[in-house]
């Protein structure tokens, strides 16, 4: 007959906790830190590097952001590394740059990437 207080004292403490814990850690998977979007690095590229801008401009701008990049000739290849992330998923930012033959900037692309288990 003590079994079952004990039992039912046991469930209710666990359960207990685990509403404590629960709800806390849920927000805490689920949210995101965003440190810059898509749209802002569009934004930050339209109005810092317009159309005609020649590659060694292109280049220094991005030693500026400390963006890592690598000069493939006709385009540039750049990282942004953890523009957001949440728990288990980074998300990186990679902008390519493409030039004309003489070097000047004629469009981009960006795309992300993301990384996790």
């Amino acid at each position: 007959m003590k079994k079952k207080p004990i039992r039912l004292y046991i469930v209710g403490c666990f359960a207990a906790v685990l509403i404590i814990f629960a709800y806390p850690a849920r927000h805490w998977l689920n949210s995101a830190q965003i440190n810059l979007t898509d749209q802002q690095a569009r934004e930050i590229l339209n109005r810092e590097l317009p159309i005609g801008t020649d590659k060694s401009r292109i280049k220094r701008f991005l030693d500026t952001k400390a963006w890592p990049y690598s000069d493939r000739g006709f385009f540039i290849q750049s990282m942004i590394r953890d523009a957001s992330h949440n728990f288990l998923i980074r998300t990186d930012i990679q902008i390519q740059f493409f030039f004309d033959s003489n070097g000047k900037f004629v469009s981009y692309k960006l795309q992300d990437f993301h990384t996790g288990p």
